[in-house]
């Protein structure tokens, strides 16, 4: 219960509407944390697969993409989904076999002799690979907000 003296007052510091800053909102003072730290389309998250901040919003779309890109696993030489990676590496025992969880085998076939085994990738190279893919998960996202806001202009 609260006196009447100080009604408004809490009204105003509890249950008065504010707008979030973020997203444009409308709800209870009250809230308004929660909503910013949990609920807000626009507050910022990252990626589980490169870790590049983005508002929530776009999360899902980014990582149905993000996580289509795949990375050479180095105990069985195959590609591997990053969306895939956790559950390959709980059963990868390192053997080729005829399960077919990737969409590129780097082992050569039986009898391919002559081709030198793949590469580890530097640490220079793999900095630039993680640059290059930064650039262009920045400039997709950059041009999906663009697209969203000339549509909500329209």
């Amino acid at each position: 219960m609260v006196p009447k003296k100080f009604a408004e007052e809490h009204f105003l510091s509890t249950h008065a509407p504010v707008a979030c800053s973020q997203c444009s909102e409308t709800m209870e003072r009250d809230v308004l944390n929660f909503h910013k730290g949990e609920n807000c389309p626009q507050r910022i998250v990252t990626c589980e697969y490169c870790e590049f901040p983005l508002p929530a919003i776009d999360l899902l779309e980014h990582q149905e993409v993000c996580g289509n890109r795949t990375e050479l696993c180095h105990l069985c030489l195959k590609y591997i989904r990053l969306r895939e990676k956790s559950g390959h590496e709980s059963h990868c025992n390192g053997l080729v076999n005829d399960i077919a969880e990737s969409s590129r085998n780097t082992r050569p076939p039986e009898g391919a002799q002559g081709r030198p085994p793949p590469r580890e990738f530097s640490p220079r190279r793999l900095l630039v690979s993680i640059a290059v893919t930064g650039i262009a998960v920045l400039l997709g996202s950059l041009f999906f907000q663009r697209k969203r806001e000339q549509n909500q202009v329209h």
